[in-house]
Parts: C-alpha cells; sequence; structure tokens
C-alpha cells in the first residue's frame, strides 16, 4: 500500500508558491491473507444414483505396445551384469529383462578414452497381444468427495546383493554412457490376473467417453479403451434426470496374452540410477 503526504499552508496558494510542497512515498505493508486448502475431489458430484453396467464386451486379440524402464549394470569390457527393472508395462516381465539383458554386449561408458563401468537406463519398447480377457468381477463406485484420486506408484525394486556391491562411476565422471550393441528381449505367452482400478466418465446417454486410469499396466491401456468402448450404462441420476458423472471402476481381470518381443531400445541419457544400498 502506498501513502503520499503532501505538505501544504493554510488558505489558497498560487501555483508558482505550492513549489515547496514536497512528495513523501512511504511504504505500508499489508498482512498477506490466509488461504486454507479444502480437500475437495473435483470428480465426483453429488447425485442420487450411481451409473451401472448394463453390457459390456471384454475385446479379443487387442495390440498391446509400451514402454519398459530398465536400469544395467555394464562393466569396462561392455558386458550387461544384470539389471533391474524400474517401470514394467506388462506383468510377467521381470525374469524376462534379466534374463535377456544380462550377457548382453554394449560399448562401454568411458572417461575419455578410458572403459567406465557403470549402470545405465535403458528405455524398451515392447509389443503383444491381449488374445482374450474374462471379467472376474468389478464395480462402479461414486467418487470420495474429500478425496482426490492417486494413481498407485509401482513399488521400487532391488536389485540383488551381486549388483549392489558392484562399484560403477558416477554419471558425472563418464564423457561417454554405455550404449547396446543389440537389446532382443522376450516374453513368453502367459496367463495372468490383473487388477484394473480407473477413472471412468458416463455421459447421460449411458457411454463412456473418457477415463483416467489410477492402477493400470500401462501398456494395457489400449486394451482398456478398447474394453470400455464396449459399455452400454445406464447414467448417473440425479432428481430423477440423467447426468454425466464420474464413476471409480474396480476390476480383477484374467488376461491371456500373446508372447511379447522387444520393439526398439534406446539409452535415457538424463537419467541415472544408483542402486539402494
Amino acid at each position: 500500500m502506498l501513502v503520499l503526504f503532501v505538505a501544504s499552508g493554510v488558505g489558497a496558494q498560487s501555483a508558482s508558491s505550492r513549489a515547496w510542497q514536497q512528495r513523501l512515498q512511504v511504504e505500508i505493508p499489508l498482512p498477506v491473507p490466509l488461504v486454507e486448502l479444502e480437500s475437495i475431489n473435483p470428480f465426483a458430484v453429488d447425485i442420487d444414483e450411481v451409473a451401472s453396467v448394463l453390457q459390456s464386451t471384454p475385446p479379443r486379440k487387442t495390440d498391446v505396445r509400451g514402454t519398459a524402464l530398465v536400469a544395467a549394470f555394464v562393466d569396462s569390457r561392455g558386458e550387461c551384469l544384470g539389471a533391474v527393472p524400474l517401470e514394467l508395462p506388462f506383468p510377467g516381465l521381470t525374469s524376462s529383462m534379466n534374463v535377456d539383458l544380462t550377457g548382453s554386449r554394449f560399448e562401454p561408458s568411458k572417461t575419455g578414452a578410458a572403459p567406465q563401468p557403470s549402470w545405465v537406463v535403458l528405455e524398451i519398447v515392447m509389443e503383444g497381444k491381449v488374445k482374450e480377457a474374462e471379467i472376474i468381477d468389478h464395480s462402479l463406485e461414486q467418487p470420495d468427495p474429500a478425496l482426490p484420486p492417486t494413481p498407485e506408484e509401482a513399488a521400487a525394486m532391488v536389485p540383488p546383493g551381486n549388483l549392489r556391491s558392484l562399484k560403477a562411476t558416477p554419471h558425472s565422471q563418464l564423457s561417454q554412457l554405455a550404449a547396446p550393441r543389440r537389446v532382443k528381449i522376450g516374453a513368453p505367452s502367459r496367463e495372468d490376473e490383473v487388477q484394473i482400478r480407473a477413472l471412468v466418465h458416463i455421459d447421460e446417454n449411458g457411454r463412456c467417453d473418457r477415463y483416467v486410469p489410477l492402477e493400470l499396466y500401462d501398456g494395457l491401456n489400449p486394451w482398456l479403451s478398447a474394453y470400455l468402448a464396449t459399455w452400454r450404462a445406464e447414467p448417473g441420476r440425479r432428481g430423477g434426470e440423467a447426468v454425466p458423472t464420474w464413476v471409480v471402476y474396480s476390476a480383477r481381470i484374467r488376461m491371456k496374452l500373446s508372447g511379447l518381443d522387444s520393439a526398439s531400445a534406446r539409452v535415457v541419457r538424463d537419467r541415472e540410477y544408483t542402486p539402494p544400498q
């Protein structure tokens, strides 16, 4: 807040006689108001009846694709001695990543011209198909108005003791990161029970038009999107009228996945991995 003080005499003054007046600028700070945050879920609306699914068809032979992040330890000779999955797009990939990367050949990291042992993070794109799926059970619930949704984070994997004890050169000391000469990852066909949780938007006509994954393998997004497109639902209602609403969809699904294969791999140069001790 800025307050101006002007000195003036008593009685009328001519313009020429006011030259002695002084303008003083004094800053008076005002207290900053406190704003309290409320725990409000923007996906929750006031309704009388929660939406319900009337008809749905799990799709078959759906192409799926997702990206895995894996930390690999590469020694100074360029041999991968083991790997730690950081993010996996499909279930059942941990063993395949470890087995197929261990022993694979890399150009080793370097400091100047000297090869160095180091950890390197790889981004590996995996592709396959969901051959078929069966909904074991599922439910729709109204979002909690006071609890904003939080996507579930995958638990960090701890490398085995033989990898934790290996000495690696920090990225800050490297002039060149390790790079794979060839990466080929394959996982056999398998059947898994998958947990899915998502915020699903159902419009007033009973169609699902968008969703937010909360618990879902990233590579299964194409399948879930195709599945939600088949929904025919009884929309949520307020005062007897159909209204668009978000619902929390939870499901256990038995999936049969075809064999998964890597389509590409690259080094993530701006990400460093240090194993927990």
